[in-house]
């Protein structure tokens, strides 16, 4: 392998942005796989790991790892998602016309840098052949502040001081510049959410960037948003998809996958955001792990290499707790759908309670908030995945309802969603609804979960999970999630009557115990 170190390529503006090219070992003509990220090309998880430049160059690739605008060596300014889409074209076809690159482009990424594939091909530049977006997403604005209602201050915080400060800051003041912050970073799972977000300390330390603030006061223009947004009907190139039943971006994700107008193929697998062996959380899911960029190869062999591979389903799922993987046309979603009463002595039954049964009531102090704790999440210190949550459905201001156990084995398969008849004790108060696998030594694993606006009716998530004879389907309903969403200032309450009911996909209907 042959490396080209910041290869540079001039934006429309004339903003210079800089590239490490790795090129097969001898002569040759060969298609170009462009990464184009916020993270530093230069870091070994980006050439070695998520990106494999020596097995890539190897199988007969071009290899090229950018900056994006106003990130490490890349000239320019950073705001995130609005340079993208026309930053992205202009490398495409710059990767197409590098030496030894025969003038056909695939883009590859993760996360932001699916997002930067995503932007690129909606554009539909000419030497774009394909694209393998992992945990992606088409809206930078609505994604990063959470689209549900409620701001994913975790999240939003994680990302700007986690990802982003410590460059901001070497730019601005040189070398010496992060150690202005290292205190916070070393502590930042202590900071998240700590304060006014305003002027949290971590990014008044280090001189905010514009577009912390302007996300959290919403003060981004419309012609601002719209660039950071992308449309995935625009997008006609062949898609590989991946995402994580635990990762934040599932249902992105998959609407990036059912709108897309071009070939498309989707794997889902027991995943979080940032561990795809198999362990999510506390929980192992055997034969999860899959050859990522194996998978790659085979899907750019087969659109910028004209190689014939055998059909296969567009749809790949990882079953959980089943250990197998199965395929489809169609992204799972189970033919009978079952109706859970939420009773007021906190049964989950088939039965709907007696008429002008009493309902619950649940409270939140923003002293004492309900920790996040496992699930779709990305926050610095929290890890995502499925937990025991015994100890938080033990607290007063959580409300558990719960079924038999089960007579025989159960696979709940698709959207799982709440439809409350609940009085909030304020407009647009955060509601947090999870559902778990409870097992018969009291121990309750978070299955799939949200916390957004309360309406009457919740998504709660979307999953493939089978739940075992013996064990108990359990929803949870609690009012914070701290440090996922702001705890606020004044205590709050929700009242849920009886007539409330869940709603859950599956493949068949559930058979309980007496």
């Amino acid at each position: 392998m042959r490396i080209e170190k910041q290869a540079e390529s001039r934006m429309r503006d004339g903003t210079v942005l800089r590239a490490d090219v790795y090129r097969p070992d001898g002569e040759g003509s060969w298609p170009a796989l462009l990464l184009r990220l916020p993270y530093d090309k230069t870091t070994r998880r980006y050439r070695e790991t998520f990106v494999d430049a020596g097995r890539l160059t190897a199988a007969g690739y071009v290899v090229v790892i950018q900056d994006v605008r106003g990130r490490f060596a890349s000239d320019g300014t950073f705001y995130p998602f609005i340079y993208e889409a026309a930053d992205g074209y202009v490398s495409v076809e710059w990767a197409a016309c590098l030496p030894e690159v025969n003038g056909k482009v695939g883009m590859i990424g993760m996360s932001y840098h699916g997002f930067t594939q995503v932007a690129v091909a909606a554009g539909q530049p000419p030497s774009l052949q394909a694209i393998a977006p992992v945990m992606a997403f088409a809206d930078g604005w609505s994604t990063m502040r959470g689209d549900r209602g409620v701001l994913e201050l975790g999240k939003w915080q994680s990302w700007v001081a986690g990802s982003m400060l410590p460059d901001h800051l070497e730019r601005a003041e040189g070398p010496k510049g992060p150690a202005r912050i290292s205190g916070y970073l070393e502590d930042l799972t202590g900071w998240l959410g700590k304060g006014d977000p305003l002027t949290w300390p971590p990014v008044t330390a280090a001189g905010l960037p514009d577009y912390y603030q302007d996300f959290l006061l919403e003060n981004v223009s419309a012609e601002s948003r719209q660039r950071m947004q992308a449309s995935p009907e625009s997008i006609k190139v062949p898609a590989l998809f991946l995402a994580g039943w635990y990762d934040c971006f599932l249902e992105e994700t998959i609407d990036l996958y059912q709108r897309t107008a071009g070939p498309a193929e989707i794997w889902i697998g027991p995943w979080t955001h940032e561990d795809q062996s198999g362990q999510a959380g506390d929980m192992f899911f055997p034969d999860a792990q899959i050859d990522r960029t194996g998978l790659f190869l085979q899907w750019f062999d087969r659109w910028l290499k004209d190689e014939k591979t055998p059909p296969r389903d567009p749809v790949h799922y990882y079953m959980m707790r089943a250990g197998e993987w199965r395929s489809g046309a169609e992204i799972p979603e189970g033919q009978s759908e079952t109706v859970f009463y939420l009773h007021p002595d906190g049964l989950l039954s088939t039965e709907a309670p007696k008429q002008g049964a009493p309902g619950r009531r649940v409270r939140h102090d923003p002293d004492h908030p309900v920790p996040t704790s496992g699930g779709n999440i990305l926050m610095s210190g929290f890890p995502a995945g499925s937990f025991d949550q015994q100890e938080i459905q033990e607290r007063s201001d959580v409300l558990v309802y719960t079924t038999a156990p089960l007579r025989s084995d159960w696979e709940m398969l698709g959207t799982v969603q709440a439809r409350l008849r609940m009085t909030l004790s304020r407009p647009g108060l955060p509601v947090g609804l999870r559902i778990s696998d409870v097992k018969p030594d009291g121990s309750a694993w978070n299955v799939v979960d949200t916390v957004q606006a309360g309406e009457d009716t919740i998504d709660i998530g979307r999953t493939a999970y089978r739940f075992s004879a013996g064990n108990h389907l359990r929803l949870e309903i609690y009012l914070s999630s701290f440090p996922r969403m702001e705890s606020g200032t004044s205590p709050a309450r929700a009242d849920i009557q009886g007539t409330s009911q869940l709603h859950v996909t599956a493949g068949t209907s559930p058979a309980f115990q007496n």
